[in-house]
């Protein structure tokens, strides 16, 4: 029997009118492209979605799919349909332009091209800084990437890929992403990470997870203490820097190695699992009057409470004024216009906003986030420098700024608009990135804790036919995190996390805030105050 590759037949169809069911026009000159539903399913997850899941073809597409896409470069498209239909890809093209091929392959969930396209990064070193996802590569693979001098990557960061592979090879074979299950799945790439470059501080929050031997981080804190006396001797004396070691370390301190202040006792940040450890000074004057319960989620300390807390701000009064930044990435001044309208129910929100779609004239510097109380985040249309807005927003939580989330696209990995940067990749949301869902009527379901200020006044709400919203168990949140309430199909509407204690308050409303008549949530039910009582929960420390 003879046999035929099904890329030779698919050369034949690439850019035909043949059986042609879908039409793409990409980019700003609106180049056209006719394609195939099913091919295309074939090579890329997003597309599959796209096409063919529950209640897609009948409801909302004709049999020929006219589709508009604004913020891809039609050229790089047009290279990955190539390589779907052709089998073909042109490794001596630009750096830049690989690199967006590389980063619209994973957008696209195109595992074939991406393996490709990182078999190629690990035959060219210099090229190692475009490496987004380890969990494309097989251990062996990665290690060669680990063990490079070449690679220009965070040294935080390399831990939450290596952690998240982690989690990627336990929930393959089935298994609960525990910190054990995770850490036997990558007990043998661990030595590979530089721990030695990290602050103390990120050491000591690494630590806390008991994912990483106490043995690895003991010996990275040791080569960290050998680096830094070598670079501080020409510069201080022997018994100034023994004297000095004592000292505590501050929680915005910078995470150069070169840089970090001789205040710096670095091996006793790390305690060993089940060591308790004894309170400072400070926690014990604060115990008086803060309140605990089992949930240990952080409650807002009297409005009498000594001044001199390690904030940078002053404690809000009830008829503080509450400073927002409204960060949103849209196309159009509507959806704006919308939620500013929601935030008009508590006049204590003084409310600005800030456009950070791709086609974005104005660029965002840290500046601009550090002179506000609260940040709102939304977004349905691509990001202009996603990864640069994702570590500001860390950045901003570690210096005690709140955040507000709507996770509908920005923790959704197949829509535009999904966050990235260090508050993903270091774990600072309440709920990891999911699927996208849609198409049914939902309302609030369970109140896991009704007595939350979030909840104050939400007695219905109602997310309208539609009723956008990421998949997120309750049961399998990230870390600290506090499911507060549920939709009625059980994933989560809202939670909150404060990574650290120092750090501010994080929310995730796993919802789509534009209200209307019938798509959007029903601005009769109370969707303006779970926004407004969100924004003025995270303002508080």
């Amino acid at each position: 029997m003879k046999r035929y590759r099904s890329s030779e037949k698919f050369k034949t169809l690439y850019n035909s009118d043949k059986f042609c069911d879908a039409i793409f026009i990409v980019g700003k000159e609106r180049k056209v492209f006719r394609c195939h539903k099913t091919i295309l399913s074939m090579f890329s997850k997003f597309f599959s979605k796209l096409f063919f899941f529950d209640g897609w073809e009948k409801s909302q597409v004709s049999p020929v799919s006219e589709i508009e896409i604004n913020d891809i470069e039609a050229s790089c498209f047009e290279t990955v349909l190539k390589f779907i239909y052709q089998g073909e890809i042109d490794l001596q093209l630009p750096t830049e332009k690989l690199n967006k091929i590389l980063k619209l392959s994973t957008k696209l969930q195109i595992s074939e091209l991406q393996k490709v396209m990182m078999s190629m990064l690990l035959k060219d070193g210099d090229n190692l800084h475009l490496i987004q996802d380890f969990r494309v590569f097989d251990k062996p693979a990665l290690k060669e990437i680990l063990s490079s001098k070449k690679l220009s990557i965070e040294p935080t960061q390399i831990f939450n890929k290596v952690f998240n592979f982690g989690e990627f090879l336990a929930q393959k074979k089935n298994q609960k992403p525990t910190p054990t299950n995770i850490k036997n799945q990558i007990s043998d790439l661990l030595p590979y990470v530089p721990f030695e470059k990290m602050s103390p501080l990120q050491i000591q929050s690494i630590s806390k997870q008991e994912i990483v031997p106490y043995k690895i981080l003991f010996d990275a804190c040791l080569k960290k203490l050998v680096l830094f006396e070598n670079t501080s001797i020409t510069s201080q004396s022997t018994n100034t820097k023994k004297s000095n070691f004592n000292n505590v370390i501050q929680p915005n301190q910078s995470n150069n190695v070169n840089s970090e202040n001789s205040n710096t006792n670095l091996t006793s940040i790390l305690t060993k699992p089940n060591q308790k450890v004894n309170k400072t000074e400070n926690e014990k004057g604060k115990g008086k009057d803060v309140k605990k319960n089992n949930s240990s989620m952080e409650i807002e300390p009297p409005s009498n409470i000594n001044s001199n807390t390690n904030t940078n701000k002053p404690n809000n009064k009830k008829n503080k004024s509450i400073s927002v930044l409204l960060m949103i990435s849209v196309r159009s001044e509507s959806p704006k216009k919308n939620v500013l309208n929601s935030f008009k129910q508590n006049k204590k929100l003084n409310v600005s906003s800030i456009n950070i779609s791709e086609n974005s004239q104005s660029d965002v510097e840290y500046e601009m986030l550090s002179k506000h109380d609260v940040i709102f985040f939304f977004s349905n249309s691509t990001i202009k420098s996603c990864t640069k807005i994702g570590n500001m927003l860390a950045k901003f939580v570690e210096n005690g700024g709140g955040v507000v989330v709507c996770s509908c696209a920005a923790l959704a990995m197949d829509l535009n608009g999904h966050l990235t940067g260090r508050i993903v990749d270091e774990h600072f949301l309440p709920m990891f990135q999911g699927e996208f869902l849609e198409n049914k009527r939902l309302k609030l379901g369970k109140v896991e804790i009704p007595e939350h200020p979030i909840m104050d006044d939400v007695k219905h709400f109602d997310g309208g036919k539609s009723s956008f919203h990421i998949s997120a168990n309750p049961n399998n949140l990230p870390r600290n995190s506090k499911p507060i309430a549920l939709w009625e199909d059980g994933n989560v509407l809202i939670s909150e996390k404060q990574k650290h204690p120092d750090f501010g308050k994080i929310v995730v409303l796993n919802i789509f805030p534009i209200s209307g008549k019938n798509k959007f949530w029903n601005s009769k039910t109370d969707g303006a105050a779970i926004i407004c009582n969100s924004i003025e929960y995270v303002s508080k420390k």
